[in-house]
């Protein structure tokens, strides 16, 4: 710790002896160049809300379909999953919605 605190002494007393060192002229163009330096300011890129914007809708829209619930499907019915699982059914699975459907009406009357 002792020893950081004289290696910075010594090195800002030898930085100081060289700038103090320095012609006008070359002081001078330092001077610009660190005001120049200190009044640039970073640049955002013009597409950065663009893109912001897009992924905040991305998720909104992701978070909206993930939480939509389609009642009309029976997710969760073991005949259901038994036919899909069989390859021989291909016809009946290209009409499911058909004979939900029908199913649906054959219920209700």
């Amino acid at each position: 710790m002792k020893d950081d605190k004289s290696f910075t002494e010594q090195a800002r007393r030898a930085l100081d002896r060289h700038a103090e060192a320095l012609d006008e002229a070359t002081a001078a163009r330092l001077a610009a160049m660190r005001r120049n330096a200190l009044q640039a300011r970073p640049r955002r890129a013009p597409w950065l809300p663009v893109a912001a914007v897009s992924a905040l809708a991305a998720s909104v829209l992701t978070v909206a379909l993930l939480l939509q619930r389609d009642d009309s499907l029976p997710v969760g019915d073991p005949e259901l999953l038994d036919i899909v699982a069989s390859s021989e059914d291909a016809e009946l699975i290209e009409e499911l919605d058909f004979y939900q459907w029908l199913d649906s009406v054959e219920s209700s009357g």
